[in-house]
């Protein structure tokens, strides 16, 4: 496992992925409505949603990439599991402790794209 991220780092500051999507101003409006980030930037060709220090943008385009899906590390799996439901997220699997040391779960967003939230169980 790699080391918890640093508030203050030496280089690299963030990694911020960005996924082509048909329709941007919806897709903002699912990670905003249902999964709690917030928008600050974007129009109908590319935006950008921040939850604390997860980004993510979208532009948009047909050219998206397989095999893909995002992995979000977070402090508190259940909270937030719990929090998300709150709001009718569907969600595909259920929180669960892996052999490997993560707890976490997944859902899709609404263009398919597979989210996975966990927790590094060695800092519970």
């Amino acid at each position: 496992m790699p080391g918890i991220p640093r508030a203050d780092p030496e280089q690299f500051m963030q990694c911020a992925p960005v996924l082509h999507v048909d329709d941007v101003l919806q897709t903002v409006s699912f990670y905003c409505d249902l999964l709690g980030f917030h928008s600050d930037f974007g129009d109908a060709q590319y935006a950008v949603v921040w939850r604390e220090n997860a980004a993510i943008h979208f532009t948009r385009g047909s050219t998206r990439a397989t095999g893909i899906h995002l992995f979000v590390w977070i402090r508190d799996v259940d909270a937030y599991y719990t929090e998300i439901q709150s709001r009718g997220v569907e969600i595909e699997r259920e929180p669960a402790n892996q052999p490997y040391g993560i707890r976490d779960f997944s859902l899709l967003d609404c263009n398919g794209t597979r989210i996975v939230f966990g927790q590094d169980n060695r800092l519970t």
